[in-house]
Protein backbone atom coordinates (compact mmCIF):
# COMPACT_ATOMS: atom_id res chain seq x y z
CA UNK A 1 0.00 0.00 0.00
CA UNK A 2 1.41 3.38 -1.02
CA UNK A 3 1.62 5.92 1.75
CA UNK A 4 -0.16 9.21 1.04
CA UNK A 5 1.84 12.34 1.61
CA UNK A 6 -0.08 14.87 3.67
CA UNK A 7 0.83 18.51 3.23
CA UNK A 8 0.38 20.47 6.43
CA UNK A 9 0.87 24.21 6.46
CA UNK A 10 3.25 25.12 9.22
CA UNK A 11 1.86 27.64 11.65
CA UNK A 12 4.08 30.09 13.52
CA UNK A 13 3.06 28.43 16.78
CA UNK A 14 4.58 25.17 15.50
CA UNK A 15 8.05 26.70 15.46
CA UNK A 16 9.99 27.00 18.71
CA UNK A 17 10.78 30.47 20.00
CA UNK A 18 13.81 32.10 18.44
CA UNK A 19 16.97 33.06 20.23
CA UNK A 20 16.13 36.77 20.41
CA UNK A 21 13.90 38.49 22.96
CA UNK A 22 12.81 41.03 20.31
CA UNK A 23 9.37 39.99 19.03
CA UNK A 24 10.14 41.25 15.53
CA UNK A 25 13.49 39.45 15.40
CA UNK A 26 11.69 36.23 16.35
CA UNK A 27 9.01 36.90 13.74
CA UNK A 28 11.70 37.45 11.11
CA UNK A 29 13.33 34.11 12.00
CA UNK A 30 9.97 32.35 11.74
CA UNK A 31 9.02 34.05 8.47
CA UNK A 32 12.33 33.16 6.87
CA UNK A 33 12.03 29.54 7.97
CA UNK A 34 8.41 29.09 6.78
CA UNK A 35 7.74 31.50 3.91
CA UNK A 36 9.37 31.72 0.50
CA UNK A 37 10.41 35.18 -0.63
CA UNK A 38 9.75 36.83 -2.94
CA UNK A 39 6.18 35.60 -2.82
CA UNK A 40 2.59 36.33 -1.88
CA UNK A 41 2.06 36.76 1.85
CA UNK A 42 -1.37 36.57 3.50
CA UNK A 43 -1.82 39.30 6.08
CA UNK A 44 -4.68 38.71 8.51
CA UNK A 45 -6.17 41.32 10.80
CA UNK A 46 -9.09 41.52 13.22
CA UNK A 47 -10.52 45.03 13.54
CA UNK A 48 -12.92 46.61 16.01
CA UNK A 49 -14.05 50.19 15.80
CA UNK A 50 -15.81 50.41 12.48
CA UNK A 51 -15.00 51.65 8.99
CA UNK A 52 -12.57 54.33 10.12
CA UNK A 53 -10.17 51.65 11.41
CA UNK A 54 -10.44 49.76 8.13
CA UNK A 55 -9.73 53.02 6.30
CA UNK A 56 -6.64 53.54 8.47
CA UNK A 57 -5.43 50.08 7.47
CA UNK A 58 -6.06 50.97 3.82
CA UNK A 59 -3.57 53.84 4.16
CA UNK A 60 -0.89 51.22 4.87
CA UNK A 61 -2.02 48.89 2.07
CA UNK A 62 -3.62 51.35 -0.40
CA UNK A 63 -3.47 49.32 -3.60
CA UNK A 64 -4.30 45.90 -2.24
CA UNK A 65 -7.56 43.98 -2.23
CA UNK A 66 -9.17 43.61 1.19
CA UNK A 67 -11.26 40.51 1.82
CA UNK A 68 -13.60 41.45 4.66
CA UNK A 69 -15.58 39.01 6.79
CA UNK A 70 -17.72 40.49 9.57
CA UNK A 71 -18.28 38.46 12.73
CA UNK A 72 -21.75 37.06 13.44
CA UNK A 73 -22.37 39.77 16.03
CA UNK A 74 -20.93 42.54 13.87
CA UNK A 75 -18.46 43.60 16.57
CA UNK A 76 -15.40 42.54 14.59
CA UNK A 77 -14.27 42.42 10.99
CA UNK A 78 -11.69 39.90 9.83
CA UNK A 79 -9.55 41.21 6.99
CA UNK A 80 -7.25 39.23 4.72
CA UNK A 81 -4.87 40.98 2.36
CA UNK A 82 -2.69 39.06 -0.08
CA UNK A 83 0.38 41.03 -1.06
CA UNK A 84 3.53 40.30 -3.04
CA UNK A 85 6.46 40.70 -0.65
CA UNK A 86 10.17 40.65 -1.40
CA UNK A 87 11.42 39.64 2.04
CA UNK A 88 10.56 39.21 5.72
CA UNK A 89 11.57 42.80 6.51
CA UNK A 90 8.79 44.12 4.25
CA UNK A 91 6.24 41.94 6.06
CA UNK A 92 7.45 43.17 9.45
CA UNK A 93 7.29 46.81 8.33
CA UNK A 94 3.61 46.39 7.50
CA UNK A 95 2.89 44.66 10.81
CA UNK A 96 4.66 47.49 12.68
CA UNK A 97 2.63 50.14 10.85
CA UNK A 98 -0.64 48.26 11.42
CA UNK A 99 0.25 47.83 15.09
CA UNK A 100 -0.01 51.62 15.51
CA UNK A 101 -3.74 51.48 14.76
CA UNK A 102 -5.83 51.13 17.92
CA UNK A 103 -8.47 48.43 17.72
CA UNK A 104 -6.52 46.16 15.38
CA UNK A 105 -5.14 42.72 16.09
CA UNK A 106 -2.62 41.13 13.73
CA UNK A 107 -2.62 37.39 13.21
Amino acid sequence: MEEKKINKKIEFTDIPEGTSTDIYANLKEKLESVEKFPGVYNFKFIITGGREKIDELRTILPYDEFIEQPSKTGKYVSITVKKQMQNADEVIAIYKSAGNISGIMTL
